[in-house]
């Protein structure tokens, strides 16, 4: 499909003791998996310089990680 945009997608999960694991989802690709071990939250300012737009953010249950997803642009 001509003119069709294609997305790359990330997802960024904050476990209770504030660890994070950074996922990047590209077509064709092993994910990518960074693990933060501090200061997460400022990857939330890089990922938005780098376009990239939060879509979605969810928790399995109270416990659990929360999960954002970003999309930007392929």
């Amino acid at each position: 499909m001509e003119g069709r945009r294609r997305w790359q997608f990330c997802q960024l999960e904050v476990n209770q003791s504030g660890q994070a694991t950074l996922t990047t989802f590209i077509a064709d690709q092993q994910p990518s998996r960074l693990e933060l071990q501090q200061n997460w939250s400022g990857m939330l300012g890089k990922l938005g310089d780098q376009g990239w737009e939060m879509i979605s953010a969810f928790s399995a249950d109270k416990r659990g990680p929360v999960t954002y997803v970003f999309k930007r642009p392929l």
